[in-house]
Parts: structure tokens; C-alpha cells; sequence
């Protein structure tokens, strides 16, 4: 009898830690500023992931070496399977929360062609990617695009997952069901001078 409340007094600290554990996560990512300007980790809709991922696939397997970035990775979900079927080419994901930043590290813990850095990606050097991943909120999506057209080089892809970016005509879109199921393929033109929906 008193082994069975033994048990359920630890069952229940450990309960109580767990509870505490969550709100203390909860207190830091409601107070804190910058977490709340940039995107939160939303996992990405399994019909866009493995639609994008097969459509980089297909681009990647005909070059000889390539930068594939992801802006906001998250838990590492679209870059993973890629670096795994690609070993020659180049995986980097920018990710600003901690949680993630580290799941994702470790995930990634015995490839040698893949890297997860914990930073702003406002402040990361996109000069070399040749493809880049985008799942923002909609209301970041005008500041990331005015970085990638004065940064990116010319000719690189971003893979836009749901929110358009504003003021600018994808080279193609993908309709995988609803506006909810949603990707775009932007590709940089000269030193960022992509075509206007104005000017078609």
C-alpha cells in the first residue's frame, strides 16, 4: 500500500514539473519581442511539404552541386529528406527558435551536408543559395522578399509555401486543393528586378 502511494506521489511530481516546464516555455514565448515578430514554428502542410520536396528533388538531381536554404526550418522537415537523398549538394536552415533549432540539430547529427544555424534569417547571408524555402506569415513576406531580391543571386528559386509575396508575379503556382494547399516558385531576375504584377 505504501509502495502504490509512493508511485502516485512521484506520478504526480512529475505531472506538476511537466505543467511547470510548459508554462515556464509559455511565459518566455509570449514575452518575448522578437519571437513574436518573426514566424513561430508551424509545421507545414504534408501535401505542400512532399509536393515541394519532390519538385527540389527533381530540380537538384540534374545539378552537380547546389545551396538549398531554408528560411524559418523549423523542426527540419523539408531540408532532412532532401539532405538525405542528396549528399552532394548543400542543405543550411535558419531557424530562431531554440526548441526547434535543436531538434533539428540533432536530427541532423551524422550528415555532413547539412547545417542548422540559430539566428535571425534577417540578418543571414543569402548571397549563395541557389533555392530557398520560405513558410512565413503573411505580414513578413514584403520584408523577406525586398532581402532576397537585393541579396539572392541571380537565377535562385524560392519556394513559397501559402502566403504570396506582394507586388510580384510567380514564375509558377501550385493549386493542391484549396488556398490552404498552396505553393509558389519565385525565381530572382537581375540584381532583384523581378516584374511587377503591374507591368504584365
Amino acid at each position: 500500500m505504501n509502495f502504490m502511494l509512493f508511485l502516485l506521489m512521484l506520478l504526480e511530481g512529475c505531472l506538476m514539473l511537466v505543467i511547470f516546464c510548459v508554462g515556464i516555455i509559455a511565459i518566455y514565448f509570449a514575452f518575448n519581442s522578437s519571437f513574436l515578430r518573426n514566424a513561430p514554428p508551424v509545421p507545414s502542410n504534408k501535401k505542400i511539404k512532399k509536393a515541394m520536396i519532390e519538385s527540389v528533388a527533381q530540380t537538384i538531381k540534374k545539378k552537380k552541386h547546389q545551396v538549398i536554404m531554408d528560411l524559418g526550418s523549423g523542426w527540419g522537415s523539408l531540408l532532412l529528406p532532401l539532405a538525405q537523398q542528396f549528399p552532394n549538394h548543400t542543405f543550411i536552415g535558419i531557424e530562431y527558435g531554440c526548441i526547434p533549432y535543436w531538434v533539428s540539430k540533432f536530427r541532423a547529427r551524422k550528415m555532413k551536408n547539412i547545417r542548422f544555424y540559430h539566428q535571425n534569417f534577417f540578418n543571414t547571408d543569402i548571397s549563395k543559395a541557389d533555392i530557398i524555402f520560405l513558410f512565413l506569415l503573411s505580414h513578413l513576406m514584403k520584408k523577406v522578399s525586398i532581402k532576397c531580391q537585393a541579396e539572392a543571386k541571380k537565377g535562385t528559386l524560392l519556394y513559397v509555401n501559402r502566403f504570396l509575396i506582394p507586388n510580384i508575379t510567380p514564375e509558377k503556382e501550385f493549386f493542391l486543393g484549396s488556398r490552404y494547399d498552396t505553393y509558389y516558385i519565385y525565381k530572382i531576375h537581375r540584381n532583384g528586378k523581378n516584374k511587377k504584377k503591374s507591368e504584365d
